[in-house]
């Protein structure tokens, strides 16, 4: 009766690609459907009795016993304390736990919501937050943190943080800043729609930037590299090449005109560079000094094979609208497919991340890169790591992890409800077992 009901609505579309579209969509829903009378009781019965035993790691008890060469640099969100335009665009005093604290399992295993335990559901503008999160960082041998800056043309976005931090000598910890080079939405996918804060390039913005940003550049505890003071951009390919160069190459100058110093500049590689003409091997084209990899960017495509289609490993969706993609991260790992990575050059930043998975933000069209359980992370930064004292010298010796605290896309080091402290031990582990 279902399949007469999904031609005869078809029949009615008369065009024939949007008809097809639509019956296929129409077939899918219907046997994912199916499965899910089969499934659900099954599925109901694992939440019940799901238990953390196996996977749960207590905190550590002691400092790691020796310092590390290769400095560890995580991917900081300060997103967690309500400002006015995510109230006003949002709801009032949203935050990322919004995001995160909705989440629901799409499978049998899936890993939702990802709830935190130690520092908790945190606010951000209160800085004895980030007092805790230190000594996490610390006990577990991560070297710094690198926040999302958010600038647009002379006004700053979720800055409270860090101004905090820039006024407390006594949160002893190196940072540095990665600028976020693209339009802030609703959607959260820095598109042209639902824009919040558009990114642009305007006339003075090179003065305004360099001025806003100097007083963390001259605080001791900003991170360089080789001397140089270090800034990573995001997206930077979502504008004109010369448009960037030239604004790089200006502040490059200013900052040497104030006595600031050098600068080394770090282009976050997206999978756009690699699926159209912006990437290319020589950075100093964009006017960078080097690339770091972004993951899962480069992840999602013909590197991971997909578990949500016919004949692979993932049935019984709960959410039947589910259009999202699902990836195999174990067979990724498993494979050392990450050994065969043509797009590697030699002023390479390498980088990982403990899991993905940002069905919070978009419960029905997200990406979850499935299966990476702690030890599979593991031997998967114990590669990076290697990889980096093979290449870097020892100055210039840094690998990046995506991310510290990004919550709502399943991206954390910190620990969790299900996994304690797992993430942060196979991070210490790496480091101590690739001295």
């Amino acid at each position: 009766m279902k399949k007469l009901l999904i031609n005869l609505i078809s029949a009615f579309i008369p065009k024939k690609e949007l008809r097809k579209k639509v019956r296929n969509k129409l077939f899918v829903k219907f046997i994912k459907d199916k499965e899910n009378a089969v499934f659900y009781g099954e599925f109901v019965k694992y939440l019940e009795n799901k238990d953390n035993k196996d996977c749960f790691v207590d905190i550590a008890k002691t400092q790691p016993s020796k310092s590390f060469d290769i400095k560890l640099l995580a991917f900081y969100l300060p997103q967690f304390y309500p400002i006015e335009q995510n109230s006003r665009n949002y709801c009032q005093g949203f935050t990322e736990w919004f995001n995160v604290t909705k989440a629901t399992p799409l499978f049998k295993d899936h890993y939702q919501p990802r709830l935190p335990i130690d520092v908790g559901f945190y606010d951000l503008s209160h800085e004895d937050i980030m007092f805790r999160q230190i000594e996490l960082a610390k006990l577990y041998g991560v070297y710094g943190f690198c926040a999302y800056y958010y600038w647009f043309s002379g006004e700053k976005l979720l800055d409270k943080p860090f101004n905090n931090y820039l006024k407390n000598k006594s949160l002893d910890f190196p940072f540095c800043f990665c600028w976020a080079l693209e339009n802030w939405t609703r959607k959260w996918d820095a598109g042209d729609k639902e824009v919040i804060m558009r990114q642009e390039f305007k006339s003075g913005d090179v003065e305004k930037f360099f001025y806003d940003i100097e007083p963390y550049w001259r605080d001791a505890r900003y991170i360089k590299i080789d001397g140089k003071i270090l800034l990573v951009v995001y997206k930077p390919h979502l504008f004109d090449k010369e448009t960037v160069k030239t604004f790089f190459e200006s502040l490059r100058k200013l900052a040497e005109e104030n006595n600031v110093g050098e600068l080394y500049l770090i282009y976050a590689r997206t999978s756009e560079m690699f699926e159209s003409e912006f990437h290319s091997q020589d950075t100093a084209e964009w006017g960078f000094d080097a690339y770091a990899d972004f993951p899962p960017h480069n992840l999602r495509s013909n590197k991971n094979k997909e578990l949500n289609v016919p004949d692979k490993k993932i049935f019984g969706y709960v959410n039947p609208n589910f259009d999202g993609r699902i990836y195999d991260m174990e067979s990724y790992v498993k494979n050392e497919i990450y050994l065969n990575d043509k797009n590697d050059v030699y002023n390479l930043f390498k980088a990982c991340f403990p899991s993905w998975d940002n069905t919070p933000r978009f419960p029905n069209n997200g990406s979850v890169l499935f299966g990476l359980t702690p030890e599979l992370y593991k031997q998967w930064l114990k590669y990076c790591l290697s990889w980096t004292k093979k290449y870097h010298k020892k100055d210039e010796q840094i690998v990046f992890i995506n991310a510290w605290n990004e919550w709502a896309e399943g991206a954390h080091l910190e620990p969790d409800r299900k996994y304690g402290y797992a993430y942060l031990q196979a991070t210490r582990d790496a480091l101590e077992e690739s001295l």
